[in-house]
């Protein structure tokens, strides 16, 4: 890429002409400025050279009249940056704004104009463009002197100071706030897998020999992944903007990180005090201090009527999104579903509980359930390799069964873990016979057992597709038509998996007991289970 002259478009971005309207002509923004002359008459400017900015006073130009469309004319013919006058008092001719549209001709005016005056202001940046670059930077680093948390406010600043189009992506690429537009750019020129590794860079890919996309990672930790993408779409032939563009995003970059890790830090603090405050609760369950009570009461927890608590617990697999980016998804997902719920981060997923003033007549958990299962299941759209699950107890009264809720809802959730399909919901009294599988997944002892007798197929294949192959045959009552079809493969290609985890495991799957033991141990592969919590 050559080095090229700044333009009118960049030099009014940063703000050197106070106060300034552009009457028409944006198109023309971006031609290359290599001059900054004042003019003494319209008829003067095919004289003064491709690329000149003319500088007029009111008495060399008085925009209000036709003498405009005249400087516009003969500008469009000089290939010229554009027409700077000073603002008149009465309206100008609606005619010239649109003749310098059609002709692409900039026409800025001022509230005051001296020309010579401008033409200092202007033209050590057309002399050395590398000054409006850090001048730029310097603008910047100033408007981010106080970090900017906010995605919509942070894309509009930086677009406002580097004078191009920017926007913000997750981890996984989507837009967050900009222009979308730059999304399907991005596209365009590199794959996720390339942005998603773990050291991730800055970058420049050319676009169509006109543009290039700067793209900049926004990384919590120095040493991990990119946690979002900034990304700006800016002319491929204004190289020497290129390096402060760059360090912009850099500085933005790095201040977007630091109030992002200040407001995780402060999440994760009131989290980890949720979590505590709810685990003195259940402790104290039968004689609540205090302390205990008032902590509660300023969060504006419910610990009088019915509780029906809910548990919900997230499979990550291939998600690059973290546990403490879906609190605030799943509780606006939930609201979206009627549900109002504040959860509480623990071990194994997250908490929260419904509650009603008395014990209702009659109870139907289904409206719970389906809005629960609908939320969970509109979260894992927006994530892809996430899978969700949760699992609800019975509503009981007061702080003991709110516990006791708890409780079945956190093995509620284990059984649904168990199932491979998202948004899956477990009722504890819906699940009758189901409790005796829960007694199996919650033994620790038991589960060691089934993990051992897995081992030969994990050790074998790290990919997974030997157990999946199992779980999904014996789900299926050992149909190898069926699972070729559940997997999306060949029926020979099911025969041939199974012959290879036969001469694997030591079991005989034509055995009735040794079946059952490997389909128990499948289905709780990769469970992780603490019988203390």
């Amino acid at each position: 890429m050559s080095t090229s002259p700044v333009s009118l478009r960049q030099l009014l971005a940063m703000d050197l002409l106070p106060g300034h309207s552009l009457l028409g002509g944006a198109a023309g923004l971006g031609r290359p400025l290599t001059r900054v002359f004042p003019g003494t008459s319209a008829r003067d400017i095919p004289y003064l050279g491709e690329g000149t900015l003319v500088i007029f006073g009111p008495e060399q130009l008085p925009v209000s009249e036709l003498v405009t469309d005249l400087a516009i004319r003969l500008a469009h013919s000089a290939n010229s940056a554009g027409i700077v006058a000073q603002r008149p008092t009465g309206p100008v001719p609606a005619a010239s704004s649109r003749l310098a549209d059609k002709l692409a001709v900039p026409l800025v005016t001022v509230e005051s104009v001296v020309p010579a005056a401008i033409v200092a202001q202007l033209d050590p940046y057309v002399r050395a463009p590398e000054l409006a670059g850090l001048r730029m930077l310097g603008a910047t680093a100033q408007r981010l002197h106080h970090p900017v948390i906010d995605p919509e406010q942070l894309t509009v600043l930086l677009a406002q100071s580097l004078s191009c189009p920017v926007t913000l992506v997750d981890a996984e690429l989507r837009p967050i706030a900009g222009d979308r537009y730059l999304c399907t750019l991005l596209e365009s020129v590199t794959s996720r897998d390339k942005l998603t590794r773990a050291q991730p860079s800055a970058g420049v890919f050319d676009l169509d020999g006109e543009e290039v996309l700067l793209v900049q990672p926004v990384q919590l930790d120095n040493d991990g992944p990119a946690h979002f993408w900034l990304l700006a779409r800016t002319a491929a032939a204004a190289s020497v903007q290129l390096r402060p563009i760059q360090q912009a995003l850099t500085v933005a970059a790095m201040a977007h990180a630091v109030a992002v890790a200040a407001r995780t830090a402060r999440m994760e603090r009131e989290a980890r005090g949720h979590s505590l405050l709810l685990g003195e609760v259940l402790d104290q369950a039968d004689d609540l201090s205090q302390r205990t009570l008032q902590r509660v009461a300023a969060l504006g927890w419910r610990l009088a009527g019915w509780h029906t608590a809910v548990q919900i617990g997230a499979n990550w697999t291939t998600s690059l999104v973290h546990q403490r980016d879906l609190l605030p998804e799943l509780e606006h997902a939930l609201s979206r579903h009627a549900i109002e719920a504040t959860l509480i981060e623990r071990a194994e997923g997250w908490v929260f509980w419904v509650t009603v003033d008395s014990e209702p007549d009659t109870y139907d958990p289904q409206p719970l359930l389906d809005g629960v299962q609908a939320s969970l299941r509109a979260v894992e759209s927006a994530h892809e390799g996430l899978t969700l699950c949760a699992g609800v107890g019975t509503g009981r009264p007061g702080v003991v069964g709110l516990r006791e809720s708890l409780r079945e809802a956190r093995h509620a959730c284990l059984l649904a873990r168990t199932e491979e399909t998202g948004g899956t919901v477990e009722h504890i009294e819906a699940m009758s016979v189901k409790r005796l599988l829960v007694s199996w997944y919650s033994s620790n002892p038991l589960r060691s057992v089934g993990m051992n007798l897995l081992n030969p197929l994990t050790e074998a294949d790290s990919s997974g597709e030997l157990l999946r192959t199992l779980r999904r045959y014996l789900d299926l009552e050992s149909s190898a038509t069926a699972t070729a079809k559940a997997l999306s493969v060949h029926r020979n290609t099911v025969i041939q998996r199974l012959e290879k985890i036969g001469s694997l495991l030591p079991v005989d799957l034509a055995d009735p007991d040794d079946r059952l033991v490997v389909h128990l141990a499948t289905r709780v592969a990769g469970i992780e289970w603490d019988d203390a919590v």
